[in-house]
């Protein structure tokens, strides 16, 4: 550019050719220039390539081709790499100016045509935020109740229980489930002075789900029931379900599996078996905060048939407040075998306020 400066400068004839070409030089020298591009690697895989805009401690604003002002977490920012942009060379051929001649006419010029500019990346993807991870979910229930009875026959009965029941989906199939559930039971209860009701059980069962419908578990029980004369009681066994309903407003399951039970009785030896356990269980939302909870449970002893233990269970809650309820619960409890001087079956019906969150 300097030679055709001074090649302009000696010869009047050709200035305007010459002012042209050097005006038209400055022009391409200054659309070659051109920043840096930032390509921004990202954690999940994306590339973000652009010209930095402003930059924070935890956000970095890139202006690129398809997005003037778009806004990268720092923390999403996995490293940076920095690309020259494309040079554009701009050479000019001159040629030496001829001798005067007779003709006026101005020495040819050569301008060498300029590079186009490096196209633009296509657009990258975007930036999904990061899923959160599932999380568990804690249910406490109470329910305390009391009955006094004063007429021909005086009977007071105090029962309360508390249940804890823990979901968690999993983390690669949000609809399979972990759950465990823990139920704490107690009854107390006089009539006519003589105590007729004595008895604490607490059970925990835990289960997995292994497909879309079925789950694998393992129940455990301990108390004791001191009118049915047993000092000590615990079963414990696996098993494997079946969810035969799964819906918003009615959820049902069936089980299957086997049980050890010991007994510790007062006045007679102490029973160890091996049972075959076969128990549904049943939600019912009804209406709004009217609910309907129904479970069975039976035994069979492997090595004797005869005996035979069932246990059944059924629950209407009516809602009062917001989280409390008024509850009326069933209870059937069977055995073909009990400890001598007990009957074989006692049915049970409860009154109880629960208290839910």
């Amino acid at each position: 550019m300097h030679r055709m400066i001074e090649s302009c400068l000696n010869h009047d004839l050709t200035r305007r050719a010459c002012a042209s070409a050097v005006l038209l030089l400055l022009v391409l020298s200054t659309l070659s220039v051109r920043a840096d591009t930032i390509v921004f690697h990202l954690k999940n895989g994306d590339r973000v390539a652009g010209a930095i805009v402003s930059e924070t401690t935890t956000n970095v604003v890139v202006s690129t081709p398809w997005a003037k002002a778009l806004t990268l977490p720092v923390d999403q920012i996995l490293r940076r790499e920095t690309v020259p942009a494309p040079v554009v060379t701009n050479a000019v051929a001159a040629t030496p100016p001829p001798a005067p001649a007779a003709t006026n006419h101005p020495a040819p010029v050569t301008v060498a045509k300029a590079t186009p500019p490096a196209q633009p990346a296509p657009p990258p993807k975007a930036v999904a935020p990061a899923k959160p991870k599932p999380h568990g979910e804690w249910r406490t229930d109470i329910k305390l109740g009391m009955d006094l009875i004063y007429g021909q026959r005086d009977q007071n009965i105090y029962y309360g229980t508390l249940g804890l029941t823990y979901s968690r989906p999993y983390q690669s199939n949000p609809k399979k489930f972990f759950r465990n559930k823990f139920d704490y039971r107690a009854d107390y209860a006089r009539t006519d002075g003589t105590k007729s009701a004595d008895r604490m059980n607490a059970n925990n069962k835990s289960d997995f789900d292994i497909g879309t419908s079925m789950f694998v578990y393992n129940a455990m029980s301990v108390g004791y029931d001191n009118v049915r004369q047993i000092d000590l009681q615990y079963n414990i066994g696996p098993g494997l379900g079946y969810h035969l309903f799964k819906k918003a407003n009615l959820a049902a399951n069936l089980e299957g599996g086997i049980s050890y039970q010991r007994q510790d009785f007062k006045a007679s030896p102490r029973s160890e078996s091996a049972f075959a356990r076969a128990s549904q269980d049943l939600t019912w939302k009804i209406y709004e905060g009217i609910t309907l909870s129904e479970s069975a449970t039976v035994l069979v002893q492997m090595d004797n048939p005869d005996n035979t233990q069932l246990r059944w269970e059924s629950t209407l809650a009516f809602p009062l407040f917001k989280s409390v309820s008024f509850n009326l619960t069933g209870v059937e409890l069977y055995d073909t075998q009990p400890a001598p001087g007990v009957t074989r079956s006692e049915f049970q019906l409860r009154s109880a306020i629960g208290v839910t969150f």
